[in-house]
Parts: C-alpha cells; structure tokens; sequence
C-alpha cells in the first residue's frame, strides 16, 4: 500500500459524495416513511423490528395507523396534516403493539421531502432533563443575547449559553470567510478539550454539498461517532424510484470521510447548529464531546432556537459594529466636501488638508492616486506612475469598467502588482466620468500575517491495488501558514464611504462645470448685447450721414443743368453705392438677430413621421438605460409640416426628455401626430408622476420648476420649446394627471405659404 498527499484545492470527492442519499440512518431513532392520509408504509429502517416486534420487510405495506393507540391517532393525524411540519416540536406517540410487547412510548417528528413524508422517531425519556430548569436557561440565554452590543459580544455570549444547555465540552462560532474557509471566532472549551480559537478551518472540511444541507436544516446531531448505520429497507423511493432522499432527515447517516475526521479531532459526539444571515450560511455553531452524549430532544430544540436568534441578530449587531465607524468616515467626508469646495482645484481639496482622502482608508500605510484634468496627484507611497498606468490599462478591459473594483489581494486578480505588493496589495479603483483613464485609486500595502490551521490543510490518498481511497487529515495539531501578498479587508463601511466620497465629487464637478457654463453664457449675452448695442451705434451714425448725400443727391438730380447726362450717371452710382452701405448695416442687424435667435433660418417642408422617428431614435438609449418603453403610435405618414427642422427636432428631443426622465421604471412613452385642419398635432405622452393642476399655468414659464423637479433641470427646456412653436406659427400645451402621466402637445402649419412669405422677407426671386 502507498500514500501520498492532496493539497485542498485537488480535493474531488468529498465535493461529489452524495451525503444526502445514504440510504441508512444513525442508530438513536427509527424511520419510516408513509403515504397521506392513510399512513400506509412503503420504507422502514431495519431497526423497527425492535420497535414493532415484526420486520421492515412486513411492515411495508401495512398502516402506521394499526400500531398507534387510538385515543393517539387523531391526534397524529392533525400533527401531520400541519404545514410547517418541520417547526412542529416533536409529538409524544404510544405504539400499540401485540400483548408480548409492552405498549412503547415514542417522540415523533416528521417531514414532507421530495414527494415522501418522513416520520423519525426515537424513545421518549432518552436523555430526560428537568424542563423547568432548561426553560429558565433559554430565558436567561435570550435575555442576554438581547443585551449584547456587538458581533464579537453576541458569539461569545452564544458559545457560554449553548454549552450550560447542551453540556458539551466544546463549542465553537465558526464563521466563514469568502472563499468558504471557517474561522474560529469564539469558543467555550473544557480543560481537557484542544482549544481551536482563531484557528481557520480549510473550505474542503465542510464541501459544498455539505453547506446546502446546513443552509436546509438548522441542525445535526451525532450521539455516538462509533455508530453502526441501519440501513433503510426498501432504499428506493416509491414515487420515482430514486435512491431515499434523506437530506433533511436527522437521524440521516453520516460520510464515513466525515466520522473519521470526527474521530482524528478524538471527538466522540457532535451538535451542529447553521447560522444563517439574510438566507446565506454565514457560520456554524459546533459543539463537541470526548464521549457518546445523546442530547434529548427538548435540549435540541432549546440549542435550535438559540441558534435562530443569534441568526436574527448578526446583522443587527454588525450594523451596530459598523455604526461608530460610520459616523466617524461620514465626519471625514464631510471634511472633505468642505475642502474641496473651498479649492479652485477639486482633487487638492483631497490631498492638501487634514484630513484627506486616505482617512476614508484607515490602514497604516495606505495611499492613493488621483487621475483627473489629464494629471496623476498622488498621496502616500503608491506604484510609479508607469505601473499605475499598466494598472488602469487592465482595469479598463474588465467589464463592466464603470462598476467600482476592490480586492484585499491584487496580485491574485493582476499579476504584475506581485513587483509592488509591499505598497499596493489592497486595491480600490473608482472610475469617474469624462475619459475612460479616471480614476481614483486607494491602495494598501502588505500585511506581514499569519494564518493558523486546524492541521495541515491536507487530505491523504491511500491506494490499495488500483483503487484509492480518501482520508481527512490525521492530525489537528495547530500549523501556521505565512501568507503573503495580502492586505488588511477593506471593511464593508468603507467601501460605502469611498462611494460617498466619489458621488460628491461628481456632484462637486457637475457644479462647477454648470457655474462655468453659466458664467460663459452670462458673458457671451455681455458681448453679444455689446455687439448689437455698437452695430446699432453704427448703423445709426452711418445712416445719419447717408441720409443726407442721398437726399442731396437727389435734389442735385433735380436741379443740375450741366451735362445732364454724366451727372446723371454720376447720380445713378453713387445712389447704388448709398443702397449698398445701408443693406449692409441691416445685413449687420441681421447676423446679431440670427446670432441671438430671434430670427429664423429658412423653414422647409418635412415629413412629420421622419421628424417623430428621428427623435426617438436619438432618445432610445436613454429609454432603454431606464427601462421605459418609448414607441411611436400610428398617423397620417403623408402629412408634411412647414418648419425648420433642426428646430422642431429640439423640441421633440426636449419633451421625449422630459417625459422619460418623470416616468419610472416599466413605464411608457408614446409619441404620435394627427392632422387637423391646415396644422398638424405633435402629442408625447408618458405614464409618469403627472403635474398638479395649480401648476399646469406655469410649466412653460422660464426658470419655473415644480418643487420635486427642482434637482432635474434648470427650468429653461419648456420654455425654449414654446418660443421655437411660435416662432414657427403654432401654439403648445399640455394636460396631466397626477400620478397618473402627461401629454405635451403643439402644432405645426402643414401648408407652404409658409414658404413663400419666407422668401419674400429675404427677397427672393
């Protein structure tokens, strides 16, 4: 025979065993399995011989109801029709048996599981304890779990109370890391017990087919590791013909992997409680004794329910955890913004005070990189900027780019980070808008640590012939584990905090470019009025002038008498040069008044559905990100609209806007046209918030926003889409219920006269 070693991650079969279909149970119960309501038998565990004083074999077929006494059976029968079977606590049943047996006084519980409903069953009184006494324990264990103020408090608690009810010599919280290893948090140890504290456990000790059982059922028990199993007869399921599926039974046998496991940890006897937050396995309660121990049942269902409220409380207390530290990063943040408003340049509002950003990172040795405006500022000792941007270059390819990436082990994921693991092993990577290289970076560097195993993370192969065989490791004995590359977790509070951080920062931008934007505009309206203010100077002072060479030239047309001909023409072209001068002053007026819009580039006829289908298409990604649905409802596709298209493809865009951005999620937005008379109907409705009625008269004032609008827009859209429609000869309104939606409409003149009162303004031919 020969043996060599796999290292946890080669681990295949325990990760296959199906521990869920053992086709035999332990020896502390019996089992049997019945059809509803008339209780008929179809499997039994062999042991119900000593139950019923006749085989498994005879008993199929038969009904449970002939071996129940009858003043227990109604009873038994509104038991099992109950629906959450699997809370009942047990039932006390006497079996009424042949008068050689004395009549049998049983504990019943029962399930419903793929199809079958399974009755377990084992000896009242095994075990008994003084129910007074246990009820007082429960009492004083919840009251004292009430009253902790933190996660750490609330395990520690739990272990103490758990072994004063169960008297086992060792319990421990283990509690699962990400990657399903399990840490020994807290623990309640005999002095003859190994203490495992702070010990990890490796992920291949409980594989995952074992999780979802502990994720299915509250609790487990092994009374005796030494157990002989009693097999099932038939093992079969009757409705389907598949091997018995025990995965939620209690009496369901154990992994032989698993017993000798137990038996290498010199561990006799087992009680495992699941602790489960917001419906995912967070940790184990597991309790051990260095001898047989059969816990009764009421003790079980004391340990159960201690179990479920440490449970309902993990959050709670992590939250409590996380509250002091909370309110200290959201102290440092609200530093930061008044940092950042303070400085002309944003990111040295980060990087220039105390604090600064790195306080949100609360490590030793922590620092960041900033990349904005085309620049890296740094802070703290980071990678070289070379190695920052081979960084960015592989945070731009993973998808999606815009979602934050965080990892307390960079190296992992990037290789290259190996080179600079002693400054930058923990990364968070922020990306900000504008160019797909902005980021804000915090790094933490190594920390030199330790972690301790419950043994060597190793399993042995044993190979006989060419069979081979896999056992759990022999020994338990603490082995430290020197980890490298890795860097102190960043804590589910900063990461909030980081995000606080980097929205401010957007908001913060956002502010400055509007104020610059309005700033821009304020001066170019300065310039533009100055503009229009000397052109009207000019063309007042040169037709001044102008005015009067005309009007002497035309008195001297009058009245000459020399060479009438050549002064004639002499007349005729300085009367030419005269009309000229002044058509191009009003040229002049005319540039400032198209400049300033209040005049109109030449209107053309358009197609009134291209108009519709163009705006929407430049409108779908925007519905689409929102989930609304945006469509076109049928019209007249013949009917043409006399106006400038740019223009009215504005106003569409303006109010397909709009409407999208008031009408939630799984909404929609119709947009359709209708003729009526010489106008053609524009009309987009939405499903959304609607607008109160007192506010209807206002919503095309300039500047006017209703209060819950006042943090979407500048109140400028609407009214700038009711001066192009009169510009162009229509009108626009709007009707609206409240939460209910809104239809903005406008006309359009559909016929061409339009076109030539616009030629003959321009004096065209």
């Amino acid at each position: 025979m020969r043996e060599n070693h796999l290292q946890t991650g080669e681990i295949l079969d325990c990760e296959k065993e199906p521990i869920h279909i053992p086709g035999a149970i332990q020896s502390f119960g019996l089992l049997i399995a019945v059809d509803q309501p008339s209780l008929r038998i179809h499997n039994a565990s062999i042991n119900c011989e000593d139950a019923f004083g006749i085989s498994p074999q005879q008993l199929i077929g038969r009904s449970l109801a002939e071996f129940i006494a009858a003043d227990k059976l109604p009873e038994l029968q509104h038991y099992l029709a109950r629906d959450n079977l699997r809370e009942q606590a047990p039932l006390d049943v006497t079996l009424h048996l042949p008068s050689s047996l004395r009549n049998r006084h049983w504990e019943l519980s029962a399930h419903r599981h793929a199809g079958c409903l399974i009755l377990e069953m084992e000896p009242s009184g095994t075990g008994t304890v003084d129910l007074l006494s246990l009820n007082r324990k429960l009492s004083t264990a919840v009251q004292l779990l009430h009253a902790t103020s933190s996660l750490q408090q609330l395990c520690d608690t739990a272990v103490k109370e758990i072994q004063t009810i169960t008297g086992f010599d060792r319990v421990m919280i283990y509690q699962f890391t990400e990657d399903w290893h399990g840490k020994v948090i807290a623990e309640q140890c005999a002095p003859h017990m190994y203490s495992y504290m702070h010990h990890q456990f490796p992920a291949s000790d409980i594989p995952a087919q074992a999780r979802a059982v502990f994720l299915q059922n509250w609790l487990r028990m092994i009374p005796d590791v030494g157990y002989t199993p009693v097999a099932v007869y038939p093992g079969t399921n009757p409705l389907d013909g598949m091997p018995l599926d025990l995965g939620q039974s209690a009496l369901r046998s154990v992994s032989p992997i698993h017993l000798e496991y137990l038996r290498n940890m010199q561990v006799k006897a087992t009680l495992t409680i699941s602790l489960l937050d917001n419906g995912r396995l967070w940790g184990l309660i597991a309790c051990h004794h260095a001898s047989p121990r059969l816990l009764d049942a009421n003790s079980r269902v004391a340990a159960k329910l201690i179990g479920q409220l440490v449970s309902s409380q993990v959050q709670l207390k992590q939250s409590l955890d996380d509250m002091h530290y909370r309110a200290q990063l959201r102290s440092v943040h609200s530093r930061l913004l008044s940092h950042m408003e303070q400085e002309s340049d944003l990111v040295q509002g980060l990087v220039k005070h105390t604090p600064n950003m790195l306080d949100l990172a609360a490590a030793s040795g922590a620092a960041a990189a900033i990349y904005h405006d085309n620049k890296w500022t740094i802070i703290g000792e980071t990678p070289d900027v070379r190695q920052i941007e081979e960084l960015i270059d592989w945070l731009g390819h993973r998808a999606p780019r815009n979602e934050l990436f965080q990892t307390n082990y960079l190296s992992k994921y990037f290789p290259p980070a190996r080179a600079y693991k002693d400054v930058a092993s923990g990364l968070v990577a922020v990306p900000i808008p504008k160019s797909d290289r902005n980021y804000i970076l915090f790094f933490r560097p190594e920390v030199a640590s330790t972690v301790v195993w419950a043994g060597k993370p190793e399993k042995l192969v044993r190979h006989e012939g060419d069979h081979g065989r896999l056992h759990p490791r022999a020994s338990f004995k603490s082995w430290v584990e020197t980890v490298e590359g890795v860097a102190t977790p960043w804590k589910r509070v900063e990461i909030e905090a980081i995000t606080e951080l980097k929205n401010s920062i957007l908001a913060l931008d956002l502010q400055r470019e509007f104020r610059k934007e309005q700033q821009a505009r304020a001066e170019a309206e300065r310039i533009s009025m100055e503009k229009e203010n000397m052109v009207h100077m000019v063309s007042h002072d040169l037709r001044t002038p102008l005015s009067i060479i005309k009007m002497s030239l035309e008195l001297m047309q009058r009245t000459s008498s020399a060479d009438p001909e050549a002064v004639g023409k002499l007349l005729a072209r300085g009367l030419r040069a005269t009309d000229a001068i002044d058509r191009l002053s009003q040229g002049i007026l005319d540039l400032v008044k198209v400049e300033n819009g209040s005049a109109m580039p030449a209107p053309s006829m358009v197609a009134a559905s291209m108009l519709i289908h163009d705006a929407i298409e430049l409108a779908l990604p925007l519905a689409e990100r929102k989930s609304v649905q945006l469509r076109a409802e049928p019209g007249n596709s013949d009917a043409k609209v006399c106006c400038e298209r740019n223009r009215i493809e504005q106003v569409l865009g303006n109010l397909i806007s709009n409407a999208l951005k008031f009408t939630p999620e799984g909404g929609l937005v119709s947009v359709s046209m209708r003729a009526e008379g010489d106008m053609v109907i524009f009309s987009v409705a939405d499903t959304g918030v609607g607008i109160a009625e007192e506010h209807i008269g206002r919503v095309f004032d300039r500047f006017w926003q209703e209060g819950r609008a006042a943090s979407q827009g500048n109140g400028l859209g609407l009214a700038i889409a009711k001066g192009i429609v009169e510009q162009h000869g229509g009108a626009i309104w709007v009707k609206s219920n409240l939460m209910q939606g809104s239809t903005f409409s406008f006309s359009l003149p559909r016929n061409e006269d339009c076109l030539l009162e616009e030629k003959e303004v321009h004096g065209a031919p």
